[in-house]
């Protein structure tokens, strides 16, 4: 029997929806069953509820489906809903349109429609969902569609939809959703909907560390196989309207970017994309593709970079300086100025940038240590280049050791290479070869390990380029060495750990070194090396500033000169603070300073900086333990130390006061074998014939060991020398030993002592005292004695405007008693006075054949001026005046 039901006016309502409808069903005719029948429903729904749409589908629907849009549509409310349901229900959804009707349609709002949710047991990726949704849902037999729609991207709150579109073309076979999207907004919200979603896997991940300002345009295009997710694809484009965009941490940025960028699952396109970069105008073209997985045997394609960008453009040093991304290039960049035009190409290998950079340098100055410096006009051909290694991608997965190259050529003047692993957060470099001097056909090959250094040019100034790549490594070698840190030993490794250096003029810790062959190594800290120079022949060690100290030099060395301007260099050097000069160990066989032999001397100096003297108390100095000169003439020895004025334990801290002054105390021994021979040695023949003894006291000075400065000059000292003779001398230290010879008494006095003064002053000793203070040399017991006299002498001299004011009491040696009292040592407490007036008291003959002259002027030029003795006065102590003259001033008190 055939069955019907009409239901003209069906009105239904409950917490999910409320309907309006008109039903009609009967009984099918024909082979395919009575039931489920025919139906023909039409009406209008309101107050829908998107979340339980699922729950009214007919169940001839797939399960899948319903599933997917229970989990799919997650928000949102409908309005306006038309419905309509026609044909043999045997053929639901009525894929054959001539067989049937299915149709759902309304408007939805505030919607949230989650196109790829987790149904079946599989999870479809986190891509964006639609958010906030606004538009027409329609179910039309076996699609779903989403029209017209406008919202957001799940994400990306600031991103406004304009234009979105959902559709699921085959609801009861394989769902496969494909979702289109216009969207406005900041671009970084953008990337960051790429980078944080499934999308990001499909693009390769190319966007991965790119970061961007500004607002931009975008067009996307999903196709979604739900149950074969690898067949994904993805298709959009970016709209660039001045935007600054880093593609990576490790590349500049690209300011002010204009153009569209292209992407699909494949990768990134662009074209005639421009921009500043590095300070210049830019314009690139390229793109980049999906990485393929770099496996135990992996084709070779699995190595080819993943994006590759092609660039031209002109880069300022400015901007140079300023993209610390580029690490070396950019601190490089620090002694340049001016622009130059380039050719660039950036690509993106394994998810390393690789960049490879080529240029005249036409236009651009660079202030580096010579060879590598250049006018702005001056063409000097770059290319810079940094790679991945291909042997380096390990073959299992998991032990990722990535390792890169970076080459620098100059010109024909100069390459660089280093092999780094950059598997850590930090690039550490392996193994390096610097060559310098390319035009001279020098090389250098890359050793297994280390860094070495081949040098071959006219000059080369060490102390510049180890500053170059201290800072190119982007740590000080002083700051890395003082804590001795990671990042310490990073920077060192940019040091040449081998070097062979071959220069007409080198210029090492300050020193210039002439006709150089040097070859040395360095381990840590330490540099060793055996250095062949007009100046120098020998063994050389030198550490380094580092924690336990500020430097140490050692040196062996079988002869060594040091001129007049490296006199200067080595005070320039000393006039810094105290606690930068390195500790010194050094022997030198054959020293000559100034042109003159000083024969063997040794040096052993420590420096006491801040951190030993916390540790130990006292102050900061440099301590000078020995000093030994040795010269067939005589020896030399000296001990003291260099540091601040008025300086005490406090002072350890480290704080140095605003202009600190310091100052330099020496005690010394001087034994002489042979005065005369030892001051021709020194440079002044002619002054003294023989005699031996010795000088010993202590000095001290303002300022470095090495610049004795005669106005703050201070101290004492003893002279004992025996069985010589003065010599009539000419300018020099000989003019004051000329003064004390007494050669200009015969000619501007008619004396008894012609015969002893003429050819010089023959002594059987010359002793006594003298105290400098500042500058001023004064003694009061000053002996000379000889065969047929004794001479006498107080006063004072000044020694750095080189004059004197002394008075000079010539005894004439009657009998041997006068000799016993030649040979009593003057007490420089008691003075010449008194002893002169004992001496009178107990022989008073030798009062009436006794001289005084007092001595004043210039070295050069001395007046001499005879004072007439009177009478002893009853007390028996004698007076004396200078004719024309005042008195002889007393004994400068000490």
């Amino acid at each position: 029997q055939r069955l019907e039901l009409n239901v003209p006016n069906l009105r239904m309502a409950n917490a999910d929806a409320q309907a309006d409808l008109k039903l009609s069903w009967h009984t099918a005719d024909g082979p395919t069953g009575r039931f489920p029948g025919v139906m023909d429903l039409q009406g209008s729904l309101s107050r829908v509820n998107g979340t339980r749409v699922h729950r009214y589908l007919p169940l001839a629907m797939p399960k899948l489906t319903r599933d997917y849009l229970r989990e799919a549509i997650v928000g949102g409310t409908a309005s306006g809903v038309k419905l309509r349901l026609r044909g043999d229900l045997h053929d639901f959804p009525f894929a054959d349109a001539r067989r049937g009707e299915f149709l759902i349609a309304g408007q939805v709002s505030n919607a949230t429609f989650a196109y790829a949710p987790r149904i079946a047991g599989r999870d479809l990726g986190n891509f964006p969902a639609l958010q906030q949704l606004s538009g027409e849902l329609v179910i039309d037999r076996n699609t779903l569609e989403v029209r017209n729609a406008s919202g957001r991207l799940a994400g990306a709150p600031s991103l406004q939809i304009t234009q979105a579109q959902a559709r699921i073309p085959d609801l009861s076979h394989s769902t496969t959703v494909v979702v289109s999207a216009d969207a406005k907004g900041p671009l970084a919200e953008m990337v960051g909907v790429v980078n944080n979603s499934a999308l990001s896997g499909l693009t390769g991940q190319v966007l991965a560390r790119t970061t961007a300002t500004g607002n931009a345009e975008l067009k996307l295009r999903l196709n979604l196989p739900v149950m074969s997710l690898d067949r994904s694809k993805v298709q959009g484009s970016v709209t660039l309207a001045g935007n600054d965009v880093q593609i990576s941490p490790a590349v500049p940025m690209l300011a002010r970017t204009r153009g569209v960028l292209g992407f699909n699952e494949t990768g990134v396109s662009q074209a005639n994309v421009q921009a500043r970069f590095l300070g210049g105008d830019l314009r690139v073209d390229g793109g980049a593709r999906a990485a393929t997985a770099v496996v135990a045997g992996a084709p070779a394609a699995a190595f080819e970079p993943t994006a590759v960008f092609r660039a031209q453009g002109t880069v300022t040093a400015d901007g140079l300086r300023q993209a610390t991304e580029m690490g070396m290039v950019s601190r490089l960049a620090q002694s340049a100025t001016g622009q130059a035009g380039y050719a660039a190409v950036v690509s993106l290998r394994r998810g390393v940038p690789e960049i490879a950079v080529t240029s005249s340098l036409q236009g651009m100055a660079l202030g580096l240590p010579a060879p590598l410096a250049k006018t702005a006009e001056a063409s000097l051909p770059l290319r810079f280049e940094t790679s991945l290694l291909r042997d380096a991608i390990p073959a299992a997965a998991g032990a990722q050791k990535l390792q890169d190259q970076i080459f620098l050529e100059i010109g024909k003047v100069a390459s660089i290479t280093y092999q780094r692993d950059i598997s850590g957060t930090e690039p550490r470099v392996l193994r390096g070869a610097i060559a310098v001097g390319l035009a001279q056909g020098e090389s250098a090959p890359l050793p297994e390990e280390g860094v070495v250094a081949n040098i071959n040019f006219a000059r080369i100034d060490l102390d510049a380029w180890e500053s170059l790549l201290s800072n190119a490594s982007g740590v000080s070698i002083a700051q890395a060495s003082a804590g001795r840190t990671r990042a310490a030993d990073l920077a060192l490794g940019y040091l040449p750990s081998v070097i062979a250096v071959r220069a007409t003029e080198l210029v090492l810790e300050g020193r210039k070194l002439n006709h150089v062959v040097v070859g040395g190594s360095r381990d840590g800290l330490t540099w060793r090396a055996n250095l062949d120079a007009r100046e120098l022949n020998g063994y050389v060690e030198y550490r380094q500033p580092g924690g336990a100290g500020p430097g140490r030099l050692y040196a062996r060395l079988a002869r060594m000169e040091i001129g007049q301007s490296t006199q200067a260099d080595i005070e320039t050097t000393l006039d810094g603070q105290p606690g930068s000069v390195p500790a010194l160990d050094i022997v030198v066989e054959d020293l000559e300073l100034r042109g003159k032999r000083l024969g063997r001397v040794e040096i052993d100096a420590v420096n006491r900086g801040a951190g030993l003297a916390q540790r130990e108390g006292g102050v900061r100095e440099w301590r000078l333990n020995r000093l030994n000169v040795s010269m067939p003439e005589g020896t030399f020895a000296a001990s003291g130390n260099w540091a601040a004025v008025g300086a005490d334990a406090s002072a350890a801290a480290g704080r140095r006061p605003a202009g600190e002054r310091r100052r330099t105390v020496m005690n010394f021994r001087l034994d002489v074998g042979d005065a005369g021979e030892l001051l021709k040695r020194l440079g002044q023949p002619g002054v003294i014939r023989s005699g031996r003894g010795k000088l010993e006291g202590q000095v001290a000075w303002l300022g470095s060991p090495l610049a004795l400065d005669y106005p703050s000059l201070g101290g004492q000292f003893n002279v004992n020398v025996e069985n010589g003779q003065f010599l009539k001398a000419d300018p020099g230290i000989a003019k004051l030993l000329g003064v004390l010879s007494l050669q200009s008494l015969p000619r501007r006095l008619a004396l008894d002592f012609r015969d002893v003064f003429t050819e010089g002053f023959a002594f059987d000793f010359i002793r006594g005292d003298v105290q400098i203070d500042q500058g001023l040399a004064a003694t009061n017991n000053l002996q000379m004695k000889g065969v047929n006299a004794g001479v006498l002498i107080e006063g004072k001299a000044d020694i750095a405007r080189e004059t004197q004011d002394l008075k000079v009491t010539v005894v004439p040696e009657i009998d041997a008693g006068t000799a016993s009292l030649f040979t009593t040592f003057i007490n420089p407490a008691v003075g010449l006075g008194t002893f002169l007036a004992q001496l009178f008291l107990r022989r008073p003959l030798i009062q009436a054949a006794t001289q005084e002259f007092h001595i004043d002027g210039s070295w050069a030029d001395p007046k001499m001026t005879k004072v007439e003795r009177k009478p002893a006065p009853a007390d028996g102590k004698p007076e004396s005046k200078v004719e024309t003259r005042k008195e002889v001033a007393a004994p400068v008190a000490q």
